[in-house]
């Protein structure tokens, strides 16, 4: 049976394409420090080739249909320390795409992203989790050669999936806990239904049942896939435990499609926790702070009670550090951020148009 907790003490203010090319190339090169990952580079596609990858020590070339990416991942930790690490995938970048185009509405804020960044959030996860974690570049993004126009397709899944093998092989590895944000939730969801070494698995606001593309692509592989179409198949696959954190007031992703999702599970006669949250950005979308908290209980076999009384306490943390309105309805103070240590996410539902994907 399904378990539904509400967290629910903090309030909802604060602050086709017709084809895929992979134009463009980053000089991927030994990175003695951070690597910049520029907007630009990510909007043209990102190319690179095995030899290129090789230079690399925290990347794999994987291959895919006779598709060759090089999967660019930040591990913080002694491959010694565990035979099953957290991975994370965070969610999508470069704002709303137009499939009918191919062009991307960019945010005003996206930022080129330092891949510094990105390990200080797998140092952040494995101090906080107590065993090694990994940062998994996307498809396209965050070092990571491809096309973010991926994403969401079988194919940007069966790539990650791929890269999950080639990172166990190389570290020897068990298997994994899977944590994803939004568009990486998606991935975490759909890995569910190709693997059985997965531990825990927290699928934080997830597009669900995304939205399908209103004329096919020519590739089959650039379809977008629906991890409710699998429940069956990750219900026999046997994930440790499946902790799905929905904000009903998202406005971003459909909170329905997340319930839908855990309601099909449950029809299987499989577990599945659902924690319902406010969380603590405009958009109420960005539930990282609670997805952390629900791996690390899982991680330390806590109960459902146990995990919901300490995100009861951090939303009312984060209630507290909210800004004060004066009587003319001025803050008077900026509030502190909880969406942990890692790079924004930049995961946008579109308006429920045919030709746009998040």
């Amino acid at each position: 049976m399904s378990t539904i907790v509400r967290i629910d003490n903090i309030g909802g203010t604060g602050a086709g394409w017709a084809a895929l090319a992979l134009a463009g190339a980053l000089a991927f090169a030994a990175p003695a420090a951070g690597d910049t990952i520029t907007v630009a580079s990510m909007l043209r596609g990102i190319s690179s080739t095995p030899a290129q990858c090789a230079e690399i020590a925290q990347a794999v070339w994987v291959t895919v249909k006779g598709r060759g990416f090089c999967m660019r991942f930040y591990f913080s930790g002694s491959d010694g320390e565990t035979r099953k690490p957290v991975v994370f995938l965070q969610g999508d970048r470069l704002g709303v795409l137009y499939l009918n185009t191919g062009a991307f509405a960019v945010p005003e804020g996206e930022k080129d992203i330092n891949t510094d960044d990105l390990m200080r959030t797998a140092v952040s996860l494995s101090k906080q989790a107590k065993i090694p974690a990994i940062y998994l570049g996307r498809v396209g993004v965050e070092g990571s050669s491809g096309d973010h126009r991926f994403r969401h397709s079988i194919l940007e899944l069966q790539v990650t999936n791929a890269a999950l093998d080639a990172i166990k092989q190389k570290y020897n590895f068990e298997g994994f806990h899977l944590m994803g944000q939004s568009g990486g939730a998606h991935l975490v969801a759909g890995l569910l239904a190709l693997r059985q070494d997965v531990g825990c698995a927290v699928i934080g606001s997830g597009p669900l049942t995304p939205v399908k593309r209103s004329r096919p692509p020519d590739d089959p592989l650039l379809e977008h896939f629906n991890p409710a179409d699998q429940v069956a198949t990750i219900a026999r696959n046997h994930a440790d435990r499946i902790m799905v954190i929905t904000d009903l007031a998202d406005k971003k992703v459909s909170a329905q499609s997340q319930t839908n999702f855990v309601r099909k599970l449950e029809q299987t006669g499989r577990a599945v926790e659902q924690f319902i949250v406010q969380a603590p950005d405009d958009n109420r979308h960005g539930v990282l702070v609670y997805s952390r908290l629900a791996l690390t209980g899982c991680l330390r076999r806590a109960s459902t009670e146990e995990i919901a009384q300490e995100a009861d306490k951090m939303s009312e943390r984060i209630a507290a550090s909210r800004p004060k309105e004066n009587e003319r309805g001025e803050t008077s103070k900026s509030g502190a951020g909880a969406m942990g240590s890692g790079p924004r996410t930049d995961t946008v539902r579109p308006k429920p148009e045919p030709m746009m994907t998040r």
